[in-house]
């Protein structure tokens, strides 16, 4: 065999391998724990799985809507996409929290799958060594790691978006990916709120900056925009009767009843944030710890350096490279969607720009090591850079999984508990006449739909001020915090919920009696 041919074929072999390593690594990172971290569960999470379950059980969403495009839920309308991906794995795993947060989890390897074939755009010398270094970055990237391991749309919207803008620069080689490009573009849509927003924005740079390829190819570019409107047209028509915008209402700085002023600086008010040093390095300006706060930062700290030299890199050659004008115009957008909400988080809503950072941070890489003198000196700086990567990593991991979920499990966390009190509930309840959970989570009422379908008939929620009747056999699910409050319940604790930090998250049991005669009976 012909030894140039040889050495191909190991490379090859080798460039696999490596890609199945980074794949492995990323999946652990994403499944490792699932169920226990983030500890507890999201009323957001609860209502995936349990539209998946129902849409599972009877093709209805649990307001009885057959196959929704979009599903009411908790006060707004969720996007398809997520809740029918988890139907297959409530149905293989039954409805739980494992079955509701493996699709995030899958599309974030997905996620890790795709930098690798986009890194491979950045430079046409090197390609499968940078798609591989962008793989790696994205499987090791915390600001992934944590929305992968969430049951909510963050995930499946960073992979539809990063498959979108792949797919657009193949189609700037190749008219064949023009339509596949166009009706990706449209699916992402149905992902989460803001590409509704983004995804116009994202068109627009691209039908601008590819626009000699889409003129000289205006069958395929005809038929893609064609394809992307069809698909578009149940969102439209939710535009339209106020479905679209339900969420937008609630959250977007136009709620905020500002004047224009004032609405125009706290847009560019949250707009530099995600772009502030202090951003990536102390993380969100925000007390809700389901985010990235109290120590937690979107990116590893060591890959900051290459970050910069990434986006400077990537600004010097903006005229000779159109990747590098992607790029660059993908870094003006991704902080518009955090930017019009009334305030942080950001990084969920702008959960876009951590697969373009990955990408700056392994062009930075790349740069600093084309630089080395030698071919030896080359490889000893990457395998130096690597393995500071990877020891920032186990740093991270540490603490992501000892010390995170000790302060992020309360009510400004992930909500702790609602598993533990439905289920006493549920082996309790042919004792009680009711069972009645404080209203210490959001939307608590799901819990009841996701933990007990259709098996927990007594179940409510309430506090005992306005709910204990002495001629009724009730159990309570309530805070120790409410008992310090409300000393006139003499109550008697049949069961304890501890938080991870070992505090008491909630007591479950009965009142004997009350000292205060204007409670109900």
């Amino acid at each position: 065999m012909d030894p140039h041919a040889l050495k191909n074929i190991i490379k090859s072999k080798a460039i696999f391998l490596g890609l199945i390593i980074i794949l492995l690594l990323g999946f652990f990172l994403r499944s490792y724990r699932l169920v226990d971290n983030p500890a507890g569960f999201f009323c957001d999470e609860a209502s995936i799985g349990y539209n998946a379950y129902s849409i599972l059980s009877s093709g209805k969403d649990e307001y009885g809507v057959f196959f929704p495009i979009f599903f009411q839920s908790l006060g707004d309308y969720k996007s398809p996409i997520e809740i029918y991906s988890t139907v297959p794995f409530v149905a293989i795993f039954g409805l739980n929290e494992l079955s509701t947060r493996l699709p995030s989890a899958f599309f974030g390897l997905i996620t890790i799958f795709l930098m690798y074939l986009l890194g491979k755009e950045l430079s046409p010398k090197n390609p499968k060594y940078l798609g591989l270094l962008a793989a790696f970055i994205t499987a090791t990237m915390p600001w992934l790691i944590h929305y992968s391991r969430i049951g909510v749309e963050f995930s499946v919207y960073c992979a539809f978006f990063t498959g979108t803008v792949y797919l657009f620069t193949k189609a700037h080689e190749n008219k064949k990916f023009i339509v596949p490009a166009f009706l990706l573009s449209a699916i992402t849509l149905y992902t989460y709120q803001p590409p509704k927003l983004l995804i116009p924005m994202l068109l627009l740079g691209i039908l601008l900056i590819y626009r000699k390829t889409f003129l000289s190819h205006m069958r395929h570019t005809i038929m893609g925009v064609f394809s992307f409107f069809i698909i578009s047209i149940p969102l439209l028509i939710s535009f339209f009767n106020g479905e679209g915008f339900a969420r937008f209402n609630m959250v977007s700085i136009f709620s905020a009843k500002l004047s224009f002023t004032e609405s125009i600086l706290h847009i560019l008010q949250n707009y530099h944030i995600q772009l502030s040093p202090s951003y990536f390095l102390i993380g969100e300006p925000t007390f809700i710890t389901r985010h990235f706060t109290g120590g937690l930062t979107p990116i590893l700290l060591i890959t900051i350096p290459f970050l910069l030299i990434g986006i400077v890199y990537a600004a010097s050659t903006i005229k000779q490279s159109k990747i590098s004008q992607i790029l660059i115009y993908w870094l003006l957008i991704y902080p518009v969607a955090g930017a019009i909400t009334v305030d942080a988080p950001f990084t969920s809503r702008s959960v876009i720009g951590a697969p373009l950072f990955a990408l700056f941070i392994s062009l930075g890489i790349a740069v600093t090591i084309f630089h080395a003198k030698t071919f030896a000196h080359k490889h000893t700086l990457t395998a130096i850079i690597i393995g500071t990567i990877l020891l920032n990593l186990s740093f991270f991991t540490k603490f992501y999984f000892t010390q995170y979920p000790l302060y992020s499990a309360d009510f400004w966390g992930w909500q702790y508990g609602a598993r533990d009190i439905v289920r006493y509930f549920q082996e309790n309840q042919s004792e009680y006449d009711d069972l009645v959970m404080a209203p210490e989570f959001n939307a608590p009422e799901i819990f009841f739909k996701f933990y007990a379908p259709h098996n927990c008939s007594k179940c409510q929620t309430g506090f005992p001020h306005d709910r204990w009747n002495p001629d009724r056999k009730q159990l309570f699910a309530i805070t120790p915090a409410y008992l310090a409050l409300h000393k006139e319940f003499m109550f008697q604790t049949k069961k304890s919920v501890y938080y991870p930090d070992g505090q008491t998250a909630f007591e479950i049991g009965t009142i004997l009696k009350s000292t205060n005669d204007t409670i109900l009976k």
